[in-house]
């Protein structure tokens, strides 16, 4: 089976000064959840304007479901929804207007119930015959990505889908993207909400300067490109100095820092589960009476700025 999305080579240049993409190529499977992340001007809009048909790249192919963008558009996205930079309307249309415009141009089968159930996904059904110019960025917002549902299309584009919403939105649009994972969708979400993403990717492709960086699970990249973890242990007694220096003494430990006499943070080398097993070991060899040993998870954000620095 083709990937659901795959690049090739793909470059755009928008004028002689301005390299937006450097020939990226990547692929994603089916029923996978990418992350696209990058600072702006990175090349992420400007990708997925492609992937969507709204720019030419200058050079390199783009596919999706293993149909040409470029030679067969309209075919290419006939099972694709997506969101692409902040969604606008009609101002004098309601939401069940907008939905109804879009659905029989899309030729949604049994189109007023599955208008209902969209409004119901996205948490609009009390403003369905609300006129939309009256509506917040975040609003828009939702209803930008209920156009997205509405034909029950196997491949989501999500250019920021966060955008504009508050923090129960967020927790909102991260269980809808949660529940489409469950259905199999396939889903490639732009975003600049690194905890978001961290949630819910399968993967992450990180890009810089129209370069893709990496492209993998985050446990992979934090093993790749980070050796030195954090663990917070809790002791029944404060430390003294002599077990102090003898954590320090130890040859995976980096940095030892004492807060309250009875919290070490311990910088050490090492990802796998022995070495954690031999600094727990070495800790009750000094004498330490250890009550909690956690090992600190490795953020996205620190790929991240670790990356395109």
């Amino acid at each position: 089976m083709e990937p659901a999305i795959k690049l090739e080579s793909l470059t755009k240049r928008y004028s002689f000064k301005i390299l937006a993409l450097r020939g990226i190529s990547m692929e994603i499977e089916h029923g996978a959840c990418v992350g696209f992340l990058g600072p702006n001007g990175a090349g992420k809009s400007t990708t997925i304007k492609i992937l969507t048909g709204l720019i030419r790249p200058t050079d390199g192919k783009a596919y999706l479901n293993g149909k040409d963008i470029l030679l067969n558009k309209k075919e290419a996205l006939s099972d694709v929804g997506c969101v692409v930079e902040t969604p606008d309307f009609y101002t004098y249309l309601t939401p069940v207007d907008t939905l109804t415009y879009l659905g029989k141009i899309r030729g949604v089968d049994d189109l007023d119930a599955r208008i209902e159930e969209i409004l119901k996904l996205v948490k609009l059904e009390d403003w369905a015959d609300t006129r939309v110019g009256s509506f917040s960025k975040g609003m828009k917002q939702r209803l930008g990505i209920g156009q997205a549902l509405l034909h029950d299309p196997r491949l989501i584009i999500l250019d920021e889908p966060s955008s504009g919403l508050d923090p129960k939105g967020m927790a909102e649009v991260r269980d809808l993207i949660l529940r489409l994972k469950k259905e199999g969708k396939t889903l490639f979400i732009s975003s600049h909400m690194l905890s978001e993403i961290q949630q819910t990717a399968d993967k992450v492709a990180l890009i810089n300067k129209g370069e893709i960086l990496a492209y993998d699970t985050v446990d992979a990249l934090g093993k790749k490109y980070f050796t030195v973890r954090e663990v917070t242990v809790e002791t029944a007694d404060p430390v003294r100095d002599a077990q102090l220096h003898a954590v320090e003494s130890m040859a995976m430990v980096r940095a030892v820092t004492v807060e309250n006499g009875t919290r070490l943070l311990i910088r050490f080398e090492g990802e796998c589960d022995e070495c954690r097993y031999d600094l727990l070991r070495g800790l009750f060899d000094a004498g330490i009476k250890v009550t909690s040993f956690v090992p600190k998870g490795l953020a996205l954000e620190s790929v991240y700025m670790e990356m395109i620095k």
